[in-house]
């Protein structure tokens, strides 16, 4: 009986790598990376997100508003933040280029991360809808 179990769990071993699912040539490689947010200034357009660049720069980028709506096709995300971390930024690319952000910040919007960006100031130069060019 030990010898008919040992042959079995052999067998399995070997045939293993033969039913192993193979990945498809769509699928592409991802990299990703994370920037500690200093400050978002949320506007009617876009958060405009004040982050800690390499060393003691600061960098800005605008996130449209309308990737994260729901049915947005880059399905970035803003989500809420766990308790007891700061906030951060993740971007994540796909085959090196821009696939989604994730925002993790607070869900408290009255925490002294969350600002309020006046709507008569014009940052429409800032929003890239396509990509997301950040500095690290």
């Amino acid at each position: 009986m030990k010898k008919i179990v040992m042959i079995f769990l052999l067998a399995v071993v070997v045939l293993f790598p033969f039913f192993a699912q193979k990945t498809s040539e769509t699928e592409g490689a991802f990299t990703y990376f994370n920037v500690q947010v200093l400050k978002v200034l949320e506007h009617k357009d876009a958060y405009l997100v004040l982050y800690n660049k390499t060393g003691t720069k600061m960098g800005q980028v605008a996130l449209p508003k309308e990737w994260f709506k729901y049915n947005s096709s880059n399905h970035s995300r803003l989500r809420p933040l766990p308790q007891g971390m700061q906030p951060y930024l993740t971007v994540i690319y796909k085959d090196n280029a821009f696939y989604k952000v994730y925002l993790n910040m607070p869900t408290d919007r009255t925490n002294a991360v969350w600002s309020v960006l006046s709507p008569n100031i014009d940052i429409s130069s800032r929003i890239n809808k396509e990509t997301l060019e950040i500095e690290y």
